[in-house]
């Protein structure tokens, strides 16, 4: 198949970390010789990154497309690439903010994050808007063409429902079928690396989001001063907010490929989340085999209820937490194996 691919910002080498569940994605297609190009709409010029083309918007490559894969699509972008296309197979994901509102969905930024009041009326009103436009959007789009829905999670899709008030059938098909891990956390498994040990616990999130709770990271590391914590990521966070002794920030982006062997210098990660519509690196995480403590929030348990190696805590609870695991041999599950899904994706497509 000629698959096109859409969207808004995509891994490079400035930015390995920019929608990398889609890249994932993309490179299992190639693998399986569909030939696949990738519109980034935030690319100002072309690119390669890891054998895969990558192009700004490009009306010739929306008539090149036979399947055209729209990954959270946006009203500023996707609408506007989409509108007006006839007779095309086209995919909707659905990975959340596209259908979430800011105000209202996700929890409350941190107190130390100081919005304008006139940028929170903007974004109310906008999401307001972006709700009712993609709502009519899908509808105009299925009445022209073979449209299929993938939401990543059953809570994604009740999302959809609640947020856009359109049922996925009433459009076309529609399946769950969450994002797959990047190959490189099965064709290995975690091997804790003592003489090259780096610190007690990973924590690979941005800083400033108050969804991915280094907040409760800094509550665990509180009560575990004899263990040591590293954060890998960026932001302003311990600007506002006292940084333990036992807490460590490495200002850095890790390329995916890279975090592996990276995890093998590592007790356990710790992967809190207040909110995430699948959470694709903490899956990656347990399926690579390290111990991982994350939250109960729906989502986590959704996803990672079949996993041994996963410990799931209350949100007010972190701050009494004892990160205490006991070695023991972590057999490989396979629920996020791209040789899985990908082919279920790609049968998926072959049938609209």
């Amino acid at each position: 198949m000629k698959i096109l691919v859409l969207s808004q910002d995509y891994p490079s080498l400035d930015k390995p970390y920019a929608m990398s569940y889609v890249h994932s994605r993309n490179v299992e297609y190639k693998k399986l010789e569909h030939d696949v190009k990738v519109i980034n709409f935030a690319a100002n010029t072309t690119y390669e990154y890891d054998s895969l083309e990558v192009y700004p918007y490009s009306k010739e490559l929306i008539d090149w497309a036979e399947v055209i894969v729209s990954h959270a699509p946006n009203i500023k972008n996707h609408v506007r690439a989409l509108k007006g296309i006839k007779h095309k197979k086209v995919v909707f994901f659905f990975h959340g903010h596209e259908v979430l509102y800011q105000y209202g969905d996700y929890p409350k930024p941190y107190s130390w994050k100081k919005e304008k009041l006139s940028k929170k009326l903007f974004i109310q009103c906008y999401d307001k808007l972006k709700m009712g436009i993609l709502k009519k959007f899908l509808k105009v789009c299925s009445n022209n063409n073979s449209i299929g829905c993938i939401f990543v999670s059953e809570w994604m899709e009740r999302q959809f429902l609640k947020n856009i008030n359109l049922k996925p059938k009433d459009i076309g098909a529609s399946i769950i079928i969450p994002n797959a891990c990047n190959s490189v956390f099965l064709s290995n498994h975690y091997e804790f690396d003592e003489s090259n040990k780096l610190a007690d616990s990973i924590t690979i999130r941005p800083l400033d989001d108050s969804k991915y709770a280094i907040d409760l990271v800094v509550d665990a590391a509180r009560n575990n001063p004899e263990k040591e914590f590293h954060i890998y990521g960026k932001g302003n966070y311990f600007l506002f907010n006292e940084k333990p002794s036992n807490v460590k920030v490495i200002n850095q982006f890790i390329q995916q490929k890279d975090i592996p062997e990276l995890l093998n210098k590592y007790n356990f990660a710790m992967m809190p989340t207040r909110y995430d519509a699948q959470g694709v690196m903490v899956c990656e995480m347990v399926t690579y085999g390290i111990p991982v403590v994350t939250t109960d929030f729906e989502v986590c348990v959704e996803m990672l209820k079949d996993f041994e190696n996963v410990k799931f805590i209350k949100e007010n609870q972190f701050k009494n937490f004892k990160c205490e695991f006991e070695a023991s041999q972590v057999y490989k599950n396979e629920k996020f194996s791209p040789n899985i899904l990908i082919k279920e994706e790609l049968g998926f497509f072959n049938e609209l």
